[in-house]
């Protein structure tokens, strides 16, 4: 197997992240994980594979048998979308919290409570219905990522304005 020479790790979720799988390449003999046979990082690996869909009961033996046939030691999510469901695997080798807390972390609201319930630091952070400390703040939804549907607001009415535009549940944080 070639994979063993240098050792192997699975990414997930790849995407356009060219310069993690690269990274990874220059060390491991690396996985490529993503469904869509043109995502760039896919070709900065030494192998690619196509998933089935993350929420498909084959997602999870699809990386069973990846992690065999190659005998990584690592399955690392480059995406917040199956932190979740490779959480709930102890089988896999990923590099994941706990379920408990991938389940807060991928709604972001959660996550600030989280943060503070741990006595760690998060920006001020609201829900739409309430009024933020100050202005600037952003609008931005509380699941997903890349930057997707993220609105400054400088007042409050900019601020409900985009609560509106946004067609997702959003929260309301400072802007840093």
């Amino acid at each position: 197997m070639s994979g063993a020479r240098r050792g192997a790790v699975v990414l997930t979720g790849v995407g356009k992240r060219y310069d993690i799988v690269s990274a990874f390449s220059q060390h491991a003999f690396t996985v490529a994980v993503d469904p869509n046979p043109l995502a760039p990082a896919r070709y900065a690996a030494d192998v690619a594979l196509s998933p089935p869909r993350i929420d498909d009961a084959g997602y999870v033996p699809f990386l069973q048998e990846a992690v065999s046939r190659y005998e990584a030691a690592a399955v690392v999510p480059l995406t917040d979308l199956d932190i979740e469901v490779l959480a709930r695997v102890p089988q896999l080798p990923a590099f994941v919290p706990d379920p408990e807390v991938a389940r807060a972390t991928y709604d972001k609201f959660a996550t600030h409570e989280l943060l503070l319930s741990l006595g760690l630091p998060s920006p001020p952070t609201c829900l739409p219905g309430e009024e933020p400390e100050s202005y600037p703040v952003m609008v931005k939804p509380r699941r997903g990522s890349g930057a997707r549907s993220i609105h400054p607001a400088a007042d409050r009415e900019q601020k409900d304005f985009f609560v509106r535009y946004v067609d997702e549940p959003v929260m309301v944080q400072r802007l840093m």
